[in-house]
This record gives structure tokens, sequence and C-alpha cells, in this order.
């Protein structure tokens, strides 16, 4: 064997390194496509599994996988296409392929993840129609949970301006992606809630791949729109999109600008609805006018001719109180002249009247009886012989004849 010198030595590291950063330098953002077998989830929430079609196989791990998915939708035999690079794990001397995103079937994780969450709060009950609360007809103030620097909120401002030119909206500013774009939009419910300033919640977002309206499919988003005490209405993506936030917010528009125009009403026609019903008003008040002004005449008619029946019946009722008076006064006077007459009867019956004329009664001692016969007493009885004034015992000596 013939060596050419210098030699390059290299040691098992060096070379694992090399290896690494020329295999780095090329498979740094490719797809794998093939079908999982031995797949492991580890407690760490990191991923482990093999990629494998008809000839091969290559080991692959995800990190943080419970962070970002839901494993359960995982198992070995389904088909995946995945996105990410080859790196060189040193101490085992082994390339596998670490894995950024998954997608099953050409739909990926992020759809099953939302069907997962979708299928939990439904079995909550979360999306039922009984919780869903009014919009107001006509809200004071609007509130606007939405980035500032985005084309929707522009084209939301020139609806509610239109419609509505004096319309007082308060926007409150969020990323809408990106990790934290959820927990921004939690804040600006929190804060809305919190403050009562507005009367209507609007969740805005144009439109995007469905890794960038994932932040509106957060659980906790979801649980605070469901909490809210505001009406909340979403208008996010386009017309075909949906997302966690639009089955739980109280209406759900398919674009941003829908969901203003559906949340402002049209300041013209409210004028023209309140005209039309300022006219129906004094329509009706007129012919409820005119109504009582026609039964108050046909009142005043009966009352006339009431007054016409009391007249005369109060000409009767004199007459009959003059004759009644009469017939009083006759016969009270009859009865007097009879109680005159009685009580003169009375007076000249009064013994006390016979015994002041000179006459006396006799009676007697034992008994107190009247004598009306000289045979009811006999000689030597006593008798009392009742005066005007005064009474005298007095003694039978002897009974004459007539």
């Amino acid at each position: 064997m013939v060596y050419q010198w210098p030699r390059k030595i290299y040691t098992v590291s060096e070379l694992t390194l090399e290896i690494r950063r020329i295999i780095n330098s090329q498979f740094r953002d490719i797809f794998v496509e093939g079908e999982i077998s031995n797949i492991r989830f580890y407690p760490s929430g990191h991923l482990y599994f093999s990629l494998k079609d008809e000839n091969s196989v290559i080991k692959c791990v995800m990190f943080n996988f419970f962070d970002r998915y839901y494993g359960e939708e995982l198992k070995d035999g389904i088909s995946v296409l995945l996105r990410g690079r080859v790196d060189v794990y040193e101490k085992r001397g082994e390339y596998q392929f670490l894995v950024e995103e998954i997608e099953t079937k050409g739909y990926g994780l992020l759809f099953y993840k939302f069907e997962l969450l979708k299928r939990k709060l439904m079995d909550e009950g979360i999306f039922d129609s009984k919780w869903k609360k009014k919009i107001p007809v006509l809200p004071q103030k609007i509130g606007i949970i939405t980035s500032p620097r985005g084309a929707a909120i522009r084209d939301m401002l020139r609806i509610i301006r239109n419609k509505f030119e004096n319309m007082q909206v308060l926007i409150y500013p969020v990323r809408v992606q990106g990790d934290k774009a959820a927990h921004e939009i939690i804040e600006g419910l929190n804060y809305f809630n919190r403050t009562k300033e507005v009367d209507v919640i609007i969740l805005a977002r144009g439109g995007g791949s469905p890794e960038d309206l994932a932040a509106f499919n957060d659980e906790e988003l979801a649980r605070t729109i469901f909490a809210s005490q505001i009406p909340v209405v979403t208008g996010v993506g386009h017309e075909i999109d949906f997302t966690i936030a639009d089955f739980v917010a109280d209406l759900r528009a398919p674009t941003p600008t829908a969901a203003a125009d559906c949340v402002v009403p049209e300041k013209r026609l409210l004028a023209d609805n309140l005209k039309a019903i300022k006219e129906k008003l004094k329509k009706s008040i007129r012919l409820s006018t005119e109504r009582a002004k026609a039964a108050l005449f046909r009142l005043s008619a009966e009352l006339k001719e009431k007054r016409t029946f009391f007249d005369r019946q109060r000409l009767y009722l004199d007459d009959i109180y003059g004759d009644l008076l009469s017939l009083t006064q006759n016969y009270l006077k009859s009865k007097r002249d009879l109680l005159v007459r009685l009580s003169q009867r009375l007076k000249d019956l009064n013994p006390e009247s016979i015994l002041k004329r000179g006459y006396s009664i006799a009676i007697k001692r034992d008994n107190g009886a009247v004598l009306k016969d000289a045979n009811e007493v006999e000689p030597g009885d006593d008798f009392y012989l009742l005066l005007y004034n005064g009474r005298l015992l007095c003694s039978v000596e002897e009974k004459l004849k007539n």
C-alpha cells in the first residue's frame, strides 16, 4: 500500500463532526415521506419513531411534540410527510431526521389537533347555541382585537365609517400569528371584560394558511371567549376558513369586513326607520285622538239625554214629595188631635180628679179591695176611706137599705 504524505488522520469525533457538517449543509430544510413505525412518546414530551419505505429506514425525533401537537392521532402504519433536517447523533455515530412539521395524509397534524380540540369542546357543550349572547342592535362603542398594521383593520374602519361615521371604536393591538399571538388576544379579551368600555368585541384577522390561523385554535383562547361577559364576534381568515374561536364565539362572520358590517348598523337606515316610526306614532296618536274626541262627543250627548231624563225625574220626585208631605202633615194632625182627646179623657178618668171633686173610695182593710156593695161588709168590719188628701180608718155600725 502506498500512502501520500502528509496524511490526514481523523479522530472518530473529528470524522463524525465533519460528516455532521456536510450533512447539515446539504439537508437543512427538506421534506421526506414514508410510513411511521416503532413510534414512542416520552414523558419529556419528545416523540421518537422510524420512517420507512419498501427498502430503507431512518430514525426520526420531534422535540416538544406535546407542546405543538396532540400525539394520539399518530400511530404505527400511517403515512406522513415530514419537514425538517438531517443531523448526526455524535455519541452513536448515527444520523437521524429532526422533524419540524408533520403532515398525515396531506392534512397535517395541525388539522388533527384542530379536530381533536373541536371534538373535546363540543363534547363539553361550549359550542351550544344556548350560551350565545345577543349582539347589540346599536352598540355605543366597539372593541376590535387585531393587528394594527394589517389590511384587515383598515378595511374594517372603512366599513364602520361608511355605515356610521361617528361610531366609537377602541382597538386593542395584538399579533395575530406566531407563538405569542393567542396570549395577546386573551389579554385583549380580559382587558375589555375588565374595563367594560365596549358593548361588543370583534376578533379579526385577514386570510392565511392554517399555520397562520393557528392562534385562533388555541384552547385557552376558546375558553376565554366562552367566559366573556361581552358578546364576541369573530372575523378570521376567508369565508372558507373555520377556527375554534369561530365555533365558540357568539357570532361568526366569514371575513373581518363582514364582522364589522354585521356589528355596525346602517345609520341612514336607522334614521329612515326612526322617521317611519315617528310618522307611524303621529298617525296613531292622531287616530287615537280622533277616536277619543268622537267618544267624548257621544258621551256628552248621552249625558245631555241623561240630564233631561234626570230633570224629569227630579220634577216627578218633587211632586211625590209634595203629596207625601201633605198626607204626612194631615196624618200627624189627626193623630195629634186624637192624642189630645185621649189625654183629656185620661185626665177626666183619673181617680185623683174624682177625689178632688169631693168623692171618696171605700177599700177593705183586710185585702185592699174596693167596696162596691154594702153587702160586702158587716157591722163591726173596718175599712179605709180614701180621700183626695189622706185616708180614714172607719168601722161599719149599721147597713142601711137603699
